[in-house]
């Protein structure tokens, strides 16, 4: 028979509900604060028709994210229509109004079970057996040695025990590793104090009646930001704590902050009896700049175990890079130089990592090399030239030679720089456009309107988010690493790519082509942004249902004839220096524009030439190796 536990303040509720349902279900009815659960297991729980308050109306949300973690159903009783439909958005949480209809209550309850089989079989309150292992972060190097030496004798010691230090320092890592490794059978409460409030604290209390007689099971509080509580929540979590321990026989508190809570005890901004309360022990955790002895092994050790989760081979550090990273600040402390470390790995793939390789959160990103190579970028025109070699393209110095005259300033802003911020501004924006257009479209009641809307706001919105991309891609792109690079073969692939879009508009490509391979000396990542966005803004100006040819006769060259039809994107060469902008780039949209800029970088030249309504677009590429043209 299935079971249905009923929680409501309200005697007569829970009565009416056991008449209702009392002959096809088995009904478990009690009072939101009631010490005694018949149901020890609640996986013996297969509905939970539950009373919301007045109070916890308000908390819709809160009350949507705790349905959500339950592992069964959940009716909620409310009392209007308005709170029911800020809250019945999710498939496994119906409502009913009170007074409720009792043949509307049998079809909620038949929909909500129907649905039960679906449901995972995981407790919301987390037990100590399903955590991650964190026994590695009471050792050292993680902690210090002493830190490492104390934190082992307090777990032993089942007493509040409060872990204090600056912000990064790993407190919430020692806490989860000190909550009760050994106590397979108790449940962890976290609690964080910066969100506290009566609503937030009777949820909570909530989640530990579910799982049955408090003296029943082991219990660890974990308190996370006692630091960031409000002066008003303070009073609120020492009540609760005060309650929980009357209803607990086993109670542990493990409590995190970086702040010194006892300072704040003597200057009266902190409640005295709650830090006497959670403080019986406590632990500080020093900032790694007070460690700099500590870092080198620190810094292996995250090494070996992010290159387990890269799947890299032992990796390690040189001397010059251990004394780099002991010769940093470390702002923020541990959680810093992890970051460095996986950012580090993460990059560069590479099991020896150099003082030059660290990438920093204040350095940028570094150029990446190859795999296996690692060898330095020279520049094309540094190189040394065979006389039996054709004369290469030169590398674009334009805006490089403006940047030295410009208002007698050795550096402007680059580029890159200038469109990885305009980009990166326009991004936030649009992703709340993108958010209100999706619900200004679900709950909009004119049918009509919704469609044009969608069609318009979305179409728009689709192109502007295409374009944004397409900024922070270039911005991103490192020096040019030159390799070789077949022309035509990676044009094959380009068009492959967008091919869905030339069906689209209904463009197809014709080839006329060299008959020997090509192989051009370029930088393949930044020749696919090129010939993909050049392709893009091609097939959008070319007249539907014309033809654009593609023709790769003369060796190094891409030229590109077509009908030119739709109206180009605006220029954003305003953004830039004039003088450093040609009067051809200014009507440029802007993916060709800045193929273009990328194009230069590697040594190549673009040209285009409009001829009425015929256009031609010609991309030069400098040539891996000299051929004899017929």
């Amino acid at each position: 028979m299935k079971r249905i536990l009923v929680i409501d303040e309200s005697e007569v509720v829970r009565e009416t509900l056991a008449l209702i349902l009392g002959s096809e279900f088995a009904i478990v009815k009690r009072p939101p604060h009631a010490t005694e659960f018949p149901v020890a297991d609640t996986r013996q729980v297969d509905l939970l028709i539950f009373g919301v308050t007045p109070q916890l109306g308000s908390e819709t949300a809160s009350l949507l994210r705790f349905a959500a973690r339950l592992p069964f159903a959940v009716l909620f009783l409310v009392e209007s229509k308005s709170i029911a439909r800020a809250i019945e958005t999710k498939a496994e949480v119906a409502c009913l109004t009170k007074p409720f209809n009792p043949y509307e209550l049998h079809e909620k309850v038949g929909q909500l079970l129907a649905r039960r089989a679906g449901f995972p079989a995981t407790g919301y309150v987390k037990r100590e057996h399903e955590a991650q292992d964190f026994s590695p972060y009471l050792e050292f190097p993680f902690l210090s040695r002493t830190a490492a030496t104390l934190a082992r004798r307090f777990g032993a010691a089942p007493l509040p025990l409060l872990i204090t230090g600056e912000t990064g320092c790993g407190q919430d890592r020692v806490a989860s590793a000190l909550s009760g490794p050994d106590q397979v059978s108790s449940l962890r409460l976290s609690i964080n104090a910066a969100e506290v409030s009566e609503e937030y604290l009777a949820q909570k209390k909530l989640e530990l009646s579910l799982h049955g007689d408090f003296n029943a099971v082991p219990i660890t509080v974990t308190i996370e930001n006692l630091d960031k509580g409000f002066p008003a929540s303070q009073s609120l979590i020492l009540r609760f704590l005060e309650d929980v321990s009357d209803k607990s026989a086993v109670l542990r508190y493990v409590t995190t902050a970086n702040a010194d809570l006892l300072e704040r005890v003597y200057r009266g901004d902190f409640l005295e009896a709650l830090y006497y309360k959670l403080a019986t022990l406590t632990l500080k955790l020093s900032p790694l700049r007070e460690r700099r002895d500590d870092i080198p092994a620190l810094a292996e050790w995250l090494a070996r175990d992010y290159g387990k989760k890269l799947k890299l081979s032992e990796p390690s550090l040189s001397e010059e890079a251990k004394r780099r990273l002991s010769n940093y600040f470390w702002f923020g402390n541990v959680r810093e130089i992890e970051t460095v470390i996986a950012r580090t790995l993460a990059l560069h793939r590479k099991t020896r990592i150099d003082d030059a390789d660290l990438v920093f959160d204040f350095g940028g990103l570094p150029q990446l090399s190859a795999a296996g190579d690692f060898t330095e970028y020279v520049p094309i025109d540094a190189r040394p030239r065979l006389e039996s070699e054709e004369p290469r393209l030169e590398v674009y110095k334009g805006a490089a030679a403006h940047s030295q005259a410009t208002n007698g300033h050795a550096n402007t802003a680059d580029l890159n720089v200038v469109i990885h911020e305009l980009a990166h501004e326009l991004k936030n924006p649009m992703v709340t456009i993108k958010t209100f257009a999706q619900l200004l479209g679900d709950r909009y009641q004119d049918e009509n309107f919704r469609t044009r809307f969608q069609e318009i706001v979305g179409n728009d919105i689709e192109r502007m988010d295409d374009l944004l991309e397409v900024m922070i891609e270039f911005a991103e792109f490192a020096r040019p690493r030159l390799s070789r690079v077949a022309l035509a073969e990676k044009l094959r692939e380009i068009l492959t790519e967008i091919h869905g879009e030339s069906a689209k508009r209904q463009t197809p490509f014709e080839w006329r082509e060299h008959g020997d391979a090509q192989q051009i000396e370029t930088d393949e990542s930044h020749l696919e942004y090129i010939l993909k966005n050049v392709l893009l803004v091609t097939l959008s100006e070319a007249r539907m249902g014309s033809k654009i040819e593609l023709d790769l006769s003369k060796y190094g060259t891409v030229a590109i004839h077509y009908l030119r039809e739709a109206a180009r994107v605006a220029s954003v060469s305003h953004y830039f220096d004039e003088q450093s902008v040609s009067a051809n780039e200014r009507s440029l949209p802007l993916r060709v524009l800045l193929a273009k800029h990328l194009l230069e970088r590697n040594g190549g030249r673009f040209a285009i030439n409009p001829s009425g309504e015929k256009e031609t677009l010609t991309l030069e590429f400098p040539l891996a190796e000299h051929r004899n043209e017929n």
